[in-house]
């Protein structure tokens, strides 16, 4: 960190993992303390995924894991803590002092358009998403020689996109609306509408100013969350499609 700040970079992120093998509520906090004693402008905070296949999940009946209540003890007081601090979360892991927020990856949540170039490059641009081929020969033949130079190129209907805008959507502070929903996607907004209410009766999400997003309580459960949003929005999508017959 030293040698990175006097290289005159100013604007840092660290990842920190929370649920390791071992790790305490007490050890956890020690690590964040020492990271926020650094003023980094950005931090990522990541629970401990233990994947089938990997040497981690191999070891884990003699590992001293967390069970998901520590993890989520873990989480919450990270984002209290970051908030005393001047650290915004504005996505389920990711937290910056304002100003500082990932512009690579808001475009991402917010289904911006983006544009790639070079053998393998990806981009979503005018309602398409494509790729180039990966070899770097045949890319250069086919721009010297006009072949070809794609390896797929699809276009996204909106009711995927619908479904994108929910799930992507749902990962940020910055949430969904019902009138962006309707108006961009032509969709019927109030089957998700309903869940959402029944989320924020339990205290999982909140309204304001016509943005639905999720509490911090609402992050630790979003992949179930989006999972019944995505259901909701193929509700609205068959009661379209009644509505037309």
């Amino acid at each position: 960190m030293a040698l990175i700040r006097k290289a005159k970079v100013d604007n840092l992120n660290l990842d920190l993992i929370y649920g390791l093998p071992g790790q305490t509520m007490a050890s956890w906090q020690e690590s964040v303390e020492a990271v926020l004693a650094l003023k980094p402008e950005h931090l990522s905070l990541y629970g401990l995924q233990v994947e089938e296949g990997t040497p981690l999940y191999q070891r884990r009946d003699s590992l001293d894991l967390a069970d998901d209540d520590a993890l989520a003890d873990r989480y919450l007081w990270a984002v209290n803590r970051l908030a005393q601090v001047g650290y915004d979360q504005y996505e389920i892991s990711n937290f910056a002092r304002p100003g500082r927020e990932s512009r690579h990856n808001l475009k991402y949540w917010t289904l911006q358009e983006y544009v790639g170039f070079g053998p393998g490059a990806h981009s979503d641009f005018g309602g398409r998403r494509y790729s180039y081929i990966r070899d770097v020969n045949a890319y250069i033949e086919g721009v010297l020689q006009g072949g070809q130079l794609l390896d797929q190129d699809n276009q996204i209907p909106p009711r995927e996109r619908s479904a994108e805008y929910l799930m992507l959507g749902m990962r940020t502070v910055r949430g969904i609306s019902g009138q962006e929903y309707r108006n961009t996607y032509r969709m019927h907004f109030a089957p998700v509408e309903e869940r959402l209410r029944t989320f924020a009766a339990k205290g999982w999400v909140v309204e304001e100013e016509g943005r639905w997003h999720f509490t911090p309580e609402g992050f630790l459960l979003s992949n179930q969350l989006i999972g019944l949003l995505l259901e909701a929005g193929e509700e609205a999508t068959l009661e379209q499609v009644l509505g037309k017959q």
